[in-house]
C-alpha cells in the first residue's frame, strides 16, 4: 500500500515537472517573440529616424534656397525699376516667374512640414511601442526570475502589465501565464 502511494506521488511529481517544463518552454518562446518584435520596432525606428533626418535636411535646403530667391527677387525688382525704359514687359515676366517659384517653394515647404510632422508622430509612436515592449520584456524577465523562487500561489501577485493568470485544467493549484501582446498602432 505504501509503495503504491509512493508510485502515485512520483507519477504526480513527474506530471507536474512535465507541465512546468512545457510552461517554461512556452514562456521562453513568448519572450523570444517579444524580443524579436522589439528588434523589428527598433529597426523601423532607425529607418524612420533616417527618413526624418533626410526630410529635415531637405527642408533646410529648400528654406535656404527660398531665402536666396527672396533676396534675388528683391535685387531684381530694384534693378528693373531703374531700367524702366528697357522693359516693363520684362519686369512683369520676371515677377511672374519669381512669384510662381516662390509659390512652388512655399508649397514644397508646407508639404515637407506636413511630412516632418507625420514623421515625428510616427517616431513618437514607435518610441512609445518600444518602451511598452521593453516593459513587457522586463516583466517577463521578472516573472521568470520570481517563477523559479516562488510558489505558484505567489505568481498571480507578481504578474502585471499585459499578463494574466488562468488556472490550468490539469491541476488545481498551478497556473498558466498568458501574454496580451498587441501590435503598435502606427
Amino acid at each position: 500500500m505504501a509503495a503504491e502511494e509512493v508510485l502515485q506521488t512520483v507519477d504526480h511529481y513527474k506530471t507536474e515537472i512535465e507541465r512546468l517544463t512545457k510552461e517554461l518552454t512556452e514562456t521562453t518562446h513568448e519572450k523570444i517573440q517579444a524580443a524579436e518584435y522589439g528588434l523589428v520596432v527598433l529597426e523601423e525606428k532607425l529607418t524612420l529616424k533616417q527618413q526624418y533626418d533626410e526630410l529635415e535636411a531637405e527642408y533646410d535646403s529648400l528654406k535656404q534656397e527660398l531665402e536666396q530667391l527672396k533676396e534675388a527677387f528683391g535685387q531684381s525688382f530694384s534693378i528693373h525699376r531703374k531700367v524702366a525704359e528697357d522693359g516693363e514687359t520684362r519686369e512683369e515676366t520676371l515677377l511672374q516667374e519669381s512669384a510662381s517659384k516662390e509659390a512652388y517653394y512655399l508649397g514644397k515647404i508646407l508639404e515637407m512640414q506636413n511630412e516632418l510632422k507625420q514623421s515625428r508622430a510616427v517616431v513618437t509612436n514607435v518610441q512609445a511601442e518600444n518602451e511598452r515592449l521593453s516593459a513587457v520584456v522586463q516583466d517577463l524577465k521578472e516573472y521568470m526570475r520570481t517563477r523559479h523562487s516562488s510558489s505558484p500561489e505567489d505568481t498571480a501577485t507578481r504578474c502585471h502589465l499585459g499578463c494574466r493568470e488562468q488556472p490550468s485544467p490539469d491541476t488545481e493549484p498551478a497556473s498558466t501565464l498568458i501574454l496580451d501582446l498587441q501590435p503598435p498602432e502606427l
